[in-house]
Formats: C-alpha cells, sequence, structure tokens
C-alpha cells in the first residue's frame, strides 16, 4: 500500500511549509517593530565570530523596496552618524554583497580587502561569488569569524561608489525556506567544489551556529 508513505510526505511538505511560514512572520514582524537604522546598525557589526545571518536578511529586504539609489542614501545617511575611524561598520560590506546581484562578468563581487582570512579566498573566485559569504537558500552564510589585518583596512565607501556605478540589485527578498541539516550539506558540497578538500569541522562548526541562530527572535 502506498497510502502511508504518501502520508507521510504530505506531512513532511505541510511542516516544512508551516516552518518556512512562520520564519517570514517572525522576519516581517522584526521589520515592523526595527527602524531601517536598527536594522542596519546590527547588520553593521564587524564582530563576524557572534554573525548573524538574520540581521543581514533583515537589513537587505527592508532595503530592497526603496530601489538602487534609495537604498545606497539609506546606507549613506546611516555612515554619516557615525565615525568610521571608531567603528568601520564592516558588516556593511556584506549587506552590499547580498543587497546586490553578482554580476555576469567576472562572475563575483568585488573583493573586501579587509585582511587575511581563514580560510582565503577560493582559487577560483567566482566558484564563491559572495565570500566571505556563501548564499544558499537565501541565508548569507559567513565562513570565516574574522580577518587578520596588517595595514590601513578598504573603507565601505568604496564598495558603495562601486555598487552606484555598476551594481544591479536582487530580484526579489530573502526568503529562506529549507531546513539546517539540508543547507549544512549544500554547504560542505560548495565548499569541496572551491577549495578541493572538505571544510574543517571549526567550518561546519561555524556555519551550524549561524543555522541555529535562524530561530532567535531577539531584536
Amino acid at each position: 500500500m502506498i497510502i502511508r508513505p504518501l502520508l507521510s510526505l504530505i506531512l513532511f511538505a505541510s511542516t516544512r511549509a508551516s516552518v518556512a511560514g512562520v520564519e517570514r512572520t517572525i522576519s516581517e514582524t522584526r521589520r515592523r517593530i526595527m527602524s531601517l537604522d536598527q536594522m542596519l546598525s546590527a547588520a553593521a557589526s564587524g564582530d563576524f565570530a557572534h554573525y548573524n545571518p538574520q540581521h543581514i536578511i533583515d537589513a537587505v529586504n527592508a532595503l530592497l523596496p526603496l530601489g538602487k539609489d534609495a537604498a545606497l542614501a539609506a546606507i549613506e545617511s546611516y555612515l554619516d552618524k557615525r565615525n568610521l575611524d571608531i567603528d568601520p561598520q564592516e558588516g556593511l560590506f556584506l549587506v552590499l554583497r547580498v543587497l546586490f546581484e553578482v554580476p555576469t562578468n567576472p562572475g563575483y563581487h568585488l573583493p573586501m580587502h579587509l585582511g587575511g582570512s581563514s580560510p582565503p579566498p577560493p582559487p577560483a573566485l567566482e566558484s564563491l561569488p559572495h565570500f566571505p559569504l556563501v548564499l544558499i537558500d537565501d541565508r548569507p552564510l559567513m565562513m570565516i569569524s574574522g580577518f587578520v589585518l596588517g595595514g590601513a583596512a578598504e573603507s565601505i565607501t568604496v564598495h558603495i561608489h562601486h555598487f552606484r556605478a555598476t551594481g544591479t540589485l536582487r530580484g526579489k527578498a530573502l526568503a529562506p525556506s529549507q531546513s539546517p541539516s539540508s543547507v549544512l550539506d549544500q554547504f560542505q558540497a560548495i565548499y569541496k567544489r572551491a577549495y578541493g578538500t572538505p571544510p574543517s569541522q571549526h567550518e561546519i562548526a561555524l556555519i551550524q551556529a549561524q543555522l541555529s541562530d535562524r530561530w532567535s527572535c531577539s531584536l
């Protein structure tokens, strides 16, 4: 009989749809409560060791309806109120990488010059076009825990000017829907294609921590 497998399949699909619906509701509620400046502030943190992809998702989804010019103007307005010498707002590099489509030529976003990282950028940059992020199921996952810098870091304004001149906004809002286990499997496959070796246990744990943060409703 095929009734029991069919019922299991229906139940699985229903549960998955319910989880995706809950995530959308939480994200929409968060956007209604928080101002754009608050969302940008949360996303702008350079503390990549405690990175939460939801902050990037919220900021990108709030900026996207504004259109390209107004979105970039909103980021610049936010930066005008900050001292970049004290806090360079490095998380906004990530917001821009997700807010804009990867260009067909050269096939990857403008590299971020913030220092050395582990892992380093892949030999073929197009294999991880959002590096140091990897975008899976609309989840901007951070592959590193920070940068080691020996000199002056690149300013976020360089990338704002770049995207203003050449960037195309992403076509739709971010809407994650897949299970953490599925996303983790995809990450390991993408990593192996990019570097030729599987990710380390530390790198896997870094991604797992970000996938668990998806349930956080903290503002």
